[in-house]
């Protein structure tokens, strides 16, 4: 056989690289010039979208001028922008700039941060985060956990653990057989439990709905009140998960309170703190964390109110060596010694995943670059945002708060001062306010999204770019009020009709 000669058309060099990723950044830095301008998010119809990105695959390498204008077309023209200042739709980050930076120098190092050797640096940066995050949360020293894809990923592992460490047998090797666990969670608590619980073969039933209080926060005595029943009819109470900022409202569950009754009984406590956890950096904020230092696991994403690029979350648990138990494997394909080989821990051993890509990065990187105070003071003034927006609706007679401003989050609702009280009139507010929210998204000035609490239909607006202003709330205000009317002279004629 002859020697194989080179093949190098991959291998681009330095000058090539600054190339492409000097196109790329003219389109990222057009961006950031324009997004001010730009409406937050488009009623651009999916086919639409759809056939604006299909775009070739081609044999001969594509002419940079062309991918250049691929991507300006994408960013610019078929986009939505969470960091948009008027976007307040669900609980997405704006992603910082140091971050973005750290995500470039990331993929280009693209160190595999599921075993040490592949990822020395990347590792010991990784677990060193991780162990200053533990601390901020008052969680105590030996503390740590790993970054995840988001809080979906962050409950499932730190659910897994609970099951194995609360199981009667060993439900690693032999599944949980006929016994039954439990899990109890809020009434408003995130879907992912649910899913978590369905994931881990105990099926979605095994989870308890825990009603909430008038506050929307999960109510403790009723808590006490399931597990007691369970435990009386043979089932073992496995888990308790506390929320600190509900996806609707922004409710902080009673932690402490939670945190004792799972002493009591011997249960897991998680906090899926994966929107207000940020709240512990902010003093005016923090106490309202309160017992969060007593849970067993943390689930925290720093791509939501740290701002952190897409994705950058975490798991933290008091003591790792539950994770090594649920998640470590023998094979022999990553067998080795370490000290022989003067390796670290590999942290793919300590999650579900081994292809992880060097996420903690850009976490760092934007906490230092930016400095704890600022993020601080980013974070208490888009509370002072949300209290502002409360107190506007509350001004306008045409708007109704629907919940108290727990950290970022104010939901309320489109009712005309002279629509007649009486039966029908929350099913005809629930119509209008549906309408409602896809008209302003239409619009332009606003994009919110919405909740549905106590079984009626609110326009939620979650305060968390940090380009948000109070111009921008108001701006989202006039919308709802000016578009809500013509709307409601649209309906409201057909309603009686009907």
């Amino acid at each position: 056989m002859e020697r194989p000669s080179p093949v190098t058309d991959l291998d681009w060099n330095a000058d090539r690289a600054r190339e492409v990723t000097g196109a790329a950044l003219d389109v990222w830095a057009e961006l950031l010039d324009r997004i001010g301008e730009l409406p937050p998010g488009r009623a651009e119809p999916q086919r639409d979208v759809a056939r604006a990105m299909a775009w070739p695959v081609p044999d001969d390498p594509m002419p940079l001028d062309e991918l250049a204008g691929l991507l300006r077309s994408l960013v610019l023209d078929h986009s939505t922008y969470p960091g948009h200042g008027a976007f307040f739709a669900y609980i997405s980050g704006a992603g910082t700039v140091p971050g973005a930076a750290a995500d470039l120098l990331a993929a280009g190092l693209n160190a595999n941060v599921g075993g040490w050797a592949l990822s020395p640096a990347a590792s010991e940066l990784e677990l060193h985060l991780m162990r200053w995050l533990a601390g901020r949360f008052g969680l105590p020293d030996g503390a740590s956990g790993l970054m995840t894809t988001g809080g979906a990923m962050s409950n499932l592992t730190a659910l897994k653990a609970a099951r194995d460490a609360k199981a009667r047998g060993h439900a690693r090797a032999d599944g949980v057989g006929r016994e039954r666990l439990a899990f109890y969670a809020s009434e408003e608590a995130h879907a992912t439990i649910v899913e978590a619980a369905d994931v881990l073969g105990l099926g979605e039933r095994a989870v308890r709905s825990i009603p909430a209080d008038d506050r929307f926060r999960m109510r403790v005595d009723a808590l006490r009140d399931a597990v007691e029943a369970d435990i009386s009819a043979g089932i073992t109470p496995a888990a308790v998960i506390g929320t600190a900022g509900t996806t609707a409202t922004g409710a902080v569950d009673p932690l402490e309170q939670t945190a004792e009754l799972c002493a009591r009984h011997g249960m897991w406590f998680h906090v899926d703190a994966a929107y207000g956890g940020a709240a512990i950096l902010a003093a005016a904020l923090a106490p309202r964390l309160r017992g969060i230092e007593l849970a067993d696991s943390i689930g925290f994403d720093p791509h939501k109110w740290l701002n952190t690029p897409q994705s950058s979350a975490c798991l933290l648990v008091r003591d790792p060596a539950w994770l090594h138990a649920s998640f470590d494997i023998d094979a022999a394909y990553v067998r080795e010694d370490p000290e022989l080989a003067g390796l670290g821990m590999n942290i793919g051993s300590i999650g579900p995943a081994w292809s992880r890509s060097f996420m903690a990065l850009k976490v760092w990187m934007s906490l230092a670059a930016h400095g704890l105070d600022a993020y601080a003071r980013r974070i208490s003034h888009d509370a002072e945002l949300a209290r502002y927006l409360a107190a506007e609706v509350e001004r306008r007679r045409e708007l109704e708060l629907m919940s108290p401003v727990e950290l970022s989050i104010a939901c309320f609702r489109y009712a005309p001062p002279d629509l007649p009280h009486g039966e029908g009139r929350d099913a005809y507010l629930d119509g209008l306010n549906e309408r409602l929210m896809t008209a302003i998204r239409t619009d332009g000035r606003a994009y919110p999204s919405n909740a549905v609490l106590n079984g009626r239909y609110a326009l939620r607006a979650c305060v968390m770019s940090y380009r948000t202003e109070a111009d921008d709330i108001d701006r989202l205000l006039d919308a709802a009020c000016e578009v809500g009317a013509r709307l409601d002279a649209q309906l409201r004629p057909v309603a009686l009709a009907g």
